[in-house]
Parts: structure tokens; sequence; C-alpha cells
């Protein structure tokens, strides 16, 4: 592979990186809801959580283990425990906002919590697997179709650095914001954003009970 394709295999991994984080999803509201409340770092550290576990999805169809992530008695569990996840987080998000205790005293929520709240959230969604059992596999084919087995890691490293170019602007959009909301406006965003993720949460449940039966 030259340096021309290595170069176009990239952007257009990183394209195809941009397009699959920028929808509106859980992540995506915890990251805004945390940065406002807590700054860049706390909301970039959310998104390079939810970033980590797109790494063990996509090992998982590189090393050709699709079988296992493809099982339905897999399927099952990752959405009852994405739900009880997100379910969670959106809980303690209503309550802070009736309280106003943890929003008031939001710069000193650890690092490592929100990396983790991120990392969770993202390997109990079950939405994860699905993309990367679909489109993951595809982009992995068409990379092998262009340039031979040397391409898929370029590739997916290309999405990769897509996300973490969307989750860094996210972050920082959150962070410029944060001078114009305060008071009410932060215990609004962060019950708005506690019920959109209880929401999320509920449909995962529908959807453990309706591929259970």
């Amino acid at each position: 592979m030259d340096i021309a394709g290595f170069v176009g295999l990239l952007l257009y991994g990183m394209t195809i990186g941009v397009a699959l984080a920028a929808p509106v999803g859980p992540i995506n509201i915890e990251i805004i809801k945390r940065g406002i409340q807590s700054g860049y770092l706390q909301g970039w550290l959310v998104g390079l959580g939810a970033l980590s576990a797109d790494t063990v999805y996509a090992a998982l169809i590189v090393s050709g283990l699709t079988p296992l992530a493809d099982s339905p008695t897999l399927r099952v569990p990752l959405f009852l425990a994405g739900a009880v996840m997100l379910c969670y987080v959106g809980y303690n998000s209503i309550r802070s906002a009736q309280t106003g205790n943890e929003i008031e005293g939001a710069d000193s929520v650890s690092g490592r919590r929100s990396y983790v709240t991120g990392l969770l959230m993202a390997i109990f969604n079950p939405m994860g697997i699905v993309y990367w059992l679909s489109v993951g596999a595809a982009l992995v084919a068409e990379a092998v179709g262009r340039v031979g087995t040397a391409g898929s890691p370029v590739l997916v490293g290309g999405v990769f650095l897509g996300i973490l170019l969307w989750v860094t602007l996210l972050s920082w959009l959150a962070q410029v914001s944060r001078r114009f909301v305060t008071g009410d406006g932060m215990r609004w965003i962060t019950g708005l954003g506690g019920v959109a993720l209880i929401g999320f949460g509920l449909w995962f449940a529908y959807q453990a009970f309706a591929s259970a039966t």
C-alpha cells in the first residue's frame, strides 16, 4: 500500500467515524451534559470511555469472533444490562437536577468516574455490537478488497480517529456553552438529559424482551 492509498483509506475511515458518532444518542447526551456541568475534560473522558468500548467490538470483528458477538444468548443480557445502566445514570441526573447538589459541585467530579461511565454506557450498548457486525464487518471486507489484509487496521484506525475527533469537538462545544448556562438552566439540562437517558434505557429493555420472544 503506497502513501496515497494509506492516507485515502485513513481519511475514508475518519469520515465514517464522524458519521457514526454524530447522531444523537445516549453517549452524546452524556458528553454534552457532563461537559456543561464539569468542563471539557470530563465530557471528553466520557467519549474516550465509549471509544474504548468500540475498540473491544472492533477487535471481535477483526479477530474473526463475529459468531460469538452475534449470539442471541449474549444480545439479550447486553440489552438488559444497557437498560439498567442508562436508567441508573438517567435517574441520578434527574435526582441531581432536583436537589442541585451534584451540579453545584460538578467541577470536583472524578475523571475516572467520567471515563468509566462512558465505557459502561457504550460496552452495554448492544447497538455497538450491531454496528460492528454490520457496517464494521463491511468496512473490513472493503479494506481487504482494496489493498489486502493490511488495509483493515488502517481503515478501522481511521474510524477511531473520526470518533475521537467528534468527541473532542462535542466536548469543546459543551465547554463553550458553560458560560451561557448557569443556575436553573444547568438543572434543566441535567434533568432533561436524565429523562432522555431513561428513554433510551426503556427502549433497550423493550428490545431485550423482543429479542427473547
